[in-house]
Parts: C-alpha cells; sequence; structure tokens
C-alpha cells in the first residue's frame, strides 16, 4: 500500500478516534452536574447513582484514550516507513514536504484534527481544575469566611498572602 493510503487510513481512525475522545469528554462535564430534584427523591449521590454514573464515563475515557494511544504507535510506524518522505520530522512536516494536492489535504486534515485534540486537553485541563477546586469546596468555604489566608495554589509561593478567595478566578 503506498504511504499517502495509509496515512488517510490513519487519520480516519484518528479522527474518529478523536470524535469519541470529545464526545466523552463532553458526557463527563454533563455527568459531573447532579440531576435536580424534585419532590422527595433523593439527594443525587447518596444512592450512588451519580457516582457510578461518573465512574462508567472514567471507563469509558479509559478505553478511549486507551486507542488514543494505539494511534500514536500507528503514527511512529507512519513517520519511519521506508516510502515515508525523507524530510520532516512529523506527519504534518513529512506531508508538507511532498508537493502534491493530496498531501497538502492530508496535512489541512493533521492541523485540523490536532486543533481538536488541543481542545480536548483543554476541556481535559478545565475538568481537572474544576474537579480540584470543587473536591475542598466546603474547606474553601470555611476559609474564606473565616478570613484566613489563601493556601498556596499548585506550588506558587512567590505571590503575597491575600484575605478572600480568588482560588477560582486564579485558576480559569
Amino acid at each position: 500500500m503506498v504511504w499517502l493510503n495509509r496515512v488517510e487510513a490513519y487519520l480516519d481512525d484518528l479522527e474518529v478516534v478523536a470524535d469519541g475522545l470529545s464526545r466523552q469528554m463532553k458526557q463527563m462535564q454533563v455527568d459531573q452536574v447532579p440531576a435536580p430534584r424534585t419532590g422527595m427523591e433523593m439527594q443525587p449521590g447518596v444512592d450512588g447513582t451519580l457516582a457510578v454514573t461518573v465512574n462508567e464515563g472514567t471507563k469509558r475515557l479509559a478505553a478511549s484514550l486507551a486507542e488514543l494511544e494505539t494511534r500514536v504507535a500507528q503514527r511512529e510506524v507512519l513517520l519511519r516507513a521506508t516510502d515515508a518522505p525523507q524530510s520532516g520530522l512529523t506527519l504534518t512536516a513529512k506531508l508538507e514536504s511532498s508537493k502534491d494536492q493530496r498531501s497538502k489535504m492530508l496535512g489541512q486534515r493533521c492541523e485540523l484534527i490536532g486543533e481538536m485534540m488541543a481542545e480536548i486537553n483543554n476541556q481535559a485541563v478545565s475538568l481537572f481544575v474544576c474537579q480540584f477546586h470543587l473536591a475542598n469546596l466546603t474547606e474553601d468555604v470555611v476559609r474564606i469566611m473565616a478570613g484566613v489566608s489563601e493556601p498556596t495554589t499548585y506550588g506558587n509561593g512567590n505571590k503575597p498572602e491575600t484575605l478572600g478567595g480568588n482560588l477560582f478566578s486564579e485558576s480559569a
């Protein structure tokens, strides 16, 4: 099979994996929000339903990430292929080194998938930061109400201590 055909098949697979990963990240963000209480229903999480949903989402996310790791290994094989262009260290650079239209089109797809992956990364970091801070919400609220200086966040010891809580503002 010609190298460009293998690259195109790889990009097709990678795009499916990236799309699935993106959908999973969005679903995890939705799953973190408890359903509204109506009437005398139990509070979400008390009966374990929210925890089960989150755990299932985490398992699906882990499976998506394992699939992505497999694709990264496939990319390495494509980069080292004997019939691949010699110039360039990345797939995009190798495709850009070829002057034909198909290579340019595949290079553009690489860039679009890269942007999609950057957005997924941004979502993952945002989700982590929110969960990190929400995990200590009660502690932070008590600390703010007591007027205690805010704790050092992420090892940033150079900033002057102030009263009150800019923890969420700084993390955003």
